[in-house]
């Protein structure tokens, strides 16, 4: 079924230059990459989404159309957006598809616009959020959400789950199965065939060359475990103590992190290096020895960074949690440990430092699982299931 019109509705959605106050996370990259493949593939794709500002603005860009509605306020990062939750409905589309994050409003959107149209309702479940993490306010805030969640769950025709792992560890999918499918997250494989060595990377980055190097990249919050894996540090140290841990990305945690570096005596072994471009990304991945996710929560459902690096033939040490092992096979491409687990953590990450023939071996089977996850693999199997939606 070719030319069908297909409305994303999604928290954010990445400009074609990076701006500080409006930084995205997987889930975005996802729903950019899949809305990119899908125009390809000749469909008329429409994104409804936020603004940086209080402005709205539509742009034509890459065979998207791309709606973003004013905001007037951000709460917790998230930006909020009225003209989000009606004006999508001036717009003409086949199917609806949602990006569940961690906001509201763009669940409520797609809400309101498949129920006055009549238009099927698709989500992919990005991962739950889970209450616990902060303060009152913050978890009141988080229970509003996950009750708008249930009901949009419970309207949705599809249910998109990134791996199969995930779907009994989530609160909510669960109590979903009969309607979860499992399609992937991918990537663009050949944005990591870096023509550069690991030598050039280190040295165009800045980076030094005789150092072992560990690096963290995402968003610096409490569910990414990027404390875990500073507390885990001085036990790497002790053993390897040419190590140096580069922690990439931004967020609510980044002056925490800083003060724990320096109580642990460690600040010479650490360097933050803050929100990296996306064209950057697979430099500093062929630039170290080893990737780590040491995610603490069901939220991590899938960890494409890990595939990102995998991509780039860099060995993985991941927490087992969430679907985090669908990618992450424990001893083949990677070396998965309990969440939260300082000690296992810490000994996984030495084994590898230590033993360049397993860096090598887990570096090449890596390397090959991630070709499983193109786009472009992935944009077919989602527009089968469009065609058979609509169909129905």
């Amino acid at each position: 079924m070719k030319g069908m019109r297909i409305g994303y509705f999604v928290g954010r959605f990445p400009y074609s230059i990076s701006l500080p106050n409006y930084r995205y996370g997987g889930g975005e990259v996802v729903a950019y990459n899949l809305a990119i493949n899908m125009a390809k593939r000749g469909h008329a794709v429409h994104i409804f989404t936020t603004s940086a500002n209080g402005k709205d603005l539509t742009e034509k860009k890459e065979g998207l159309i791309i709606h973003r509605y004013g905001t007037i306020a951000q709460v917790f990062e998230r930006n909020l957006s009225l003209g989000l939750l009606y004006k999508p409905l001036m717009h003409e589309v086949d199917i609806v598809h949602v990006h569940v994050g961690s906001s509201p409003l763009e669940l409520i959107a797609s809400l309101i616009y498949a129920k006055m149209k009549k238009k099927p309702l698709i989500a992919t479940y990005h991962g739950d959020v889970i209450p616990s993490l902060r303060g009152f306010t913050y978890r009141s805030s988080v229970h509003i959400y996950n009750s708008v969640v249930e009901r949009l769950l419970n309207h949705a025709r599809i249910i998109i789950s990134p791996s199969k792992c995930y779907i009994n560890e989530s609160i909510f999918l669960k109590g979903h199965a009969d309607k979860v499918v499992v399609i992937p997250n991918g990537i663009n494989i050949e944005d990591f065939n870096v023509p550069y060595s690991k030598e050039e990377c280190r040295e165009r980055l800045g980076l030094p060359h005789d150092k072992k190097l560990i690096l963290f990249l995402g968003v610096l919050h409490p569910k990414k475990g990027p404390h875990v894996l500073i507390k885990a540090m001085p036990w790497v140290i002790s053993k390897v103590p040419d190590t140096e841990l580069l922690v990439a990305g931004d967020g609510v945690m980044r002056d925490y992190l800083k003060v724990l570096v320096n109580k642990l005596g460690i600040s010479q072994h650490v360097r933050f290096v803050g929100f990296v471009e996306e064209s950057l990304k697979p430099l500093y991945y062929k630039a170290v020895d080893v990737f780590c996710l040491p995610s603490i929560t069901i939220t991590e459902s899938f960890g494409i960074v890990n595939l990102e690096a995998m991509a780039c033939g860099v060995p993985i040490v991941a927490s087992k949690v969430g679907g985090i092992p669908d990618v992450v096979k424990d001893g083949e491409n990677g070396l998965l440990v309990p969440p939260k687990d300082l000690s296992a953590l810490a000994h996984a990450i030495i084994r590898l430092l230590e033993d360049e023939e397993l860096r090598k071996r887990i570096g090449e089977k890596a390397k090959k699982e991630a070709e499983k996850y193109s786009w472009k693999k992935i944009a077919e199997m989602m527009e089968k299931l469009y065609e058979h939606v609509l169909g129905e």
